[in-house]
C-alpha cells in the first residue's frame, strides 16, 4: 500500500450486519506493518483465524494526527 503521508498504524474493520441492532462480529483489528519505502508499507494480517473471522473488511490507515492517510 503507498500513501500520500506517514502512516502511523493500520486497522482492519469488520463491516457490521444490516440485519441487527447489536452485532457481535463486529471487531477492529489492529496490524502490524513496517515501512518499505516513501510512503509504501508492508501490512500483516494475524494468522489466527479466530481474529479475523471470514467476511468483509475495510482496511484504514491512520496518519500522526489520527486521520485516514489516503491512498496513492
Amino acid at each position: 500500500m503507498t500513501t500520500d503521508s506517514v502512516v502511523t498504524s493500520f486497522a482492519l474493520v469488520r463491516a457490521g450486519a444490516a440485519t441487527h441492532s447489536t452485532d457481535n462480529d463486529q471487531r477492529r483489528v489492529p496490524l502490524t506493518f513496517h515501512r518499505t519505502g516513501t510512503g509504501a508499507y508492508e501490512v500483516t494480517v494475524p494468522a489466527d483465524p479466530g481474529v479475523a473471522l471470514p467476511g468483509t473488511y475495510f482496511l484504514f490507515a491512520l496518519n500522526a494526527q489520527g486521520g485516514p492517510a489516503k491512498p496513492r
